[in-house]
């Protein structure tokens, strides 16, 4: 009876609600991309407050895009699994990725073209290329390898991905064929750093193989020692975000620390299934809205910091304290987002 009841979560996997793991990761991976953007307007950004040490030590966390990219192949592989070798899930597959991915990332690419285009100057800018804002309109590159989006770059990958992997659907050997060819050609692109072709097939790619390979292991059963895979786990991803500025080869840090998430998400959700722990409700809702706190964020980040920086002789606070401001407000601002836009928007849209 209990190994029935371990195979019907093992398979329940898919339906990634479900495994609170998963939104607890989503949670982290969110709010360190916002943590990294935060750093970089205070550290980094010439007209502001301009503290480098800050951005040095704070800038790893832009690590949390890695581990979307392991979340993203693991719950692909997990939730399809069953369709390959099906073409008619393959428009119903298509439809599910359009319906999370598009509608809500057309509000703030339509706000991003729009303001590049208030404030052109004489002259041209990348931004307000007509192949530029193609491509990011449909997030695939079109003559151009430049987006006029900053946390756009990622949805190209995982756009790309989804591409990939539908062609299971469709047929598993023709498949199989292109995700080992799409994978295949992104590790040789590993050792040719800069190459214009590694756009199409960058390094990062190999993580969604990594998530994929999360999936297929969790529902081969139990693991041995979860507790022990998941810390180790955990202190690979987490040293990885405090030794990327001390590093030449970002490249082999970033597949380290996604190697790092892989293993940490391995024993959490084994962990879960065996309800040896359980994730609080917050987190859970932050891993919710990462989406929405992922497009939404950079705005008001960029806001936030512009104004704290402006009227700093009024509001005399410390740069480090202005960082958690900054990131409070991003995270709320895209909570919200996730409260009033994007669950209303999915309702309406429906189902397939």
């Amino acid at each position: 009876m209990l190994s029935r009841r371990r195979d019907a979560e093992t398979r329940s996997l898919g339906l990634h609600k479900k495994i609170r793991s998963v939104q607890a990761a989503r949670a982290l991976a969110a709010f360190m991309v916002v943590i990294c953007h935060a750093a970089y307007f205070v550290g980094e950004e010439p007209h502001l407050w301009h503290r480098p040490v800050i951005f040095f030590w704070l800038h790893g966390t832009d690590l949390g895009v890695q581990l979307f990219f392991v979340l993203s192949g693991m719950v692909i592989f997990s939730a399809h699994r069953r369709d390959i070798d099906r073409p008619s899930e393959f428009r119903v597959f298509l439809w599910k990725r359009f319906r999370r991915i598009y509608p809500l990332y057309w509000i703030f690419f339509l706000i991003t073209v729009v303001w590049h285009h208030s404030i052109a100057g004489p002259g041209g800018s990348f931004q307000r290329n007509p192949w530029v804002i193609t491509s990011g309109a449909v997030l695939i590159h079109l003559f151009s390898t430049e987006t006029n989006m900053v946390v756009a770059w990622s949805l190209f990958d995982e756009v790309m991905f989804y591409l990939c992997f539908s062609t299971l659907l469709i047929n598993r050997s023709v498949g199989t064929l292109v995700l080992a060819v799409w994978i295949g050609a992104s590790f040789v692109f590993l050792f040719h750093p800069g190459a214009y072709w590694q756009v199409i097939f960058a390094p990062d790619h190999l993580l969604f193989a990594l998530g994929m390979f999360v999936a297929w292991r969790l529902e081969k059963g139990s693991l041995s020692k979860p507790r022990i895979m998941f810390f180790a786990g955990l202190g690979i991803f987490l040293t990885c975000t405090v030794v990327l500025g001390y590093v030449t080869n970002g490249v082999a840090v970033r597949l380290l620390a996604g190697a790092g998430a892989a293993f940490g998400l391995l024993g959490a959700i084994d962990l879960e299934r065996s309800h040896e722990w359980l994730i609080p409700n917050w987190i859970v809702f932050i891993g919710d809205g990462s989406y929405s706190i992922y497009l939404a964020h950079f705005m008001v980040v960029s806001g936030v910091a512009r104004f704290g920086f402006q009227h700093g002789h009024q509001l005399p606070v410390p740069p480090l304290i202005w960082i958690v401001i900054i990131v409070f407000s991003g995270l709320m601002v895209g909570l919200l987002t996730h409260i009033l836009i994007e669950r209303p928007l999915l309702q309406r849209l429906g189902k397939p």
